[in-house]
């Protein structure tokens, strides 16, 4: 009889402990075995700059049936629920590509009105909510390269060729070809009037080169020549022709006056020469007489 009751009273104890168990793991995952949804860990603190596309982590496990919503904590509208949106600024969207724990809130193209915080909610009676700041500052200041640039000589003599050179680069991709003008007016290629354009691109830096050659210049090639590229980039260059080279008759005719010029520069740096000519030819006639007229006196006697 003692056996009995102490079979009892294990068999009681036995099925209390499998009533607790059971009564332990309904309180913690719910009737029909659902279980709360939850959060996994990712950035709550979002930084963008203005302009650029913000992206706000949200990733949650044990979903189920459950909605996810975002909010704006300033704002009582939801702004989207699960992958609908309900604003009116097309920038929002739901980023659930992965038809997973993913349900990031995309904003393109944000300005500093978009920053401040958002609640990622779980349509639950529990308080469920991750919460996210969104910083949007200015873009730090770009340097300014020049994306076209042309070099060449500023002055060459009449005859002489002409060579400017013209490299360009792009942000992503560099220009498809470029064109060339002078005075306002587009160059063509002209091997026969001695006009040679050559494009090249650089294997390594991937900068698109073009020269213009002009085999033997003359007075009309001065002026402004222009290189544009296909992206609308532009550059300029000025090169002056130097009419530096005289004619045959031009070296003649200064020739003949340079040596008139010093023959009588000869006469006048010696004014004693003709003077001195004629004190001779008076000296002379002087002497004559006064033999004559000795002569003449002796005879007298």
């Amino acid at each position: 009889m003692k056996k009995r009751v102490e079979y009892k009273s294990w068999i009681k104890n036995y099925l209390l402990s499998i009533l607790f168990t059971f009564v332990f793991s309904v309180s913690a995952a719910g009737w029909n075995g659902y279980i709360l949804p939850s959060f996994k860990e990712t950035r709550t603190n979002i930084t963008v700059y203005v302009g650029k596309t913000a992206v706000l982590p949200c990733s949650i496990v044990n979903l189920g049936t459950k909605k996810v919503i975002w909010k704006r904590v300033d704002q009582k509208h939801a702004l989207t629920i699960g992958e609908f949106v309900f604003t009116t600024d097309e920038r929002h969207s739901v980023d659930h590509s992965d038809k997973g724990y993913k349900w990031n809130l995309v904003i393109k193209d944000v300005t500093k009105a978009h920053a401040g915080l958002y609640d990622c909610q779980i349509s639950t009676k529990e308080d469920l909510v991750r919460r996210i700041r969104l910083s949007v500052t200015d873009p730090p200041p770009v340097e300014e390269t020049k994306a076209i640039h042309i070099s060449g000589p500023n002055f060459t003599e009449k005859g002489e060729p002409i060579r400017i050179t013209c490299n360009a680069t792009g942000d992503s991709m560099t220009p498809e070809h470029m064109d060339w003008f002078h005075n306002g007016l587009k160059l063509q290629q002209n091997i026969d009037a001695g006009v040679l354009i050559t494009e090249f691109r650089h294997s390594e830096t991937k900068k698109l080169y073009s020269v213009l050659e002009i085999a033997k210049s003359s007075m009309k090639d001065t002026g402004v020549y222009i290189c544009r590229s296909s992206k609308k980039d532009v550059d300029s260059h000025h090169v002056v022709v130097l009419n530096g080279k005289l004619t045959d008759s031009s070296h003649d005719k200064r020739g003949f006056q340079d040596k008139k010029t010093v023959v009588n520069s000869s006469h006048l740096d010696n004014p004693g020469n003709s003077a001195s000519s004629v004190n001779r030819r008076v000296h002379y006639l002087m002497s004559n007489c006064l033999l004559l007229l000795v002569t003449i006196l002796a005879h007298n006697r």
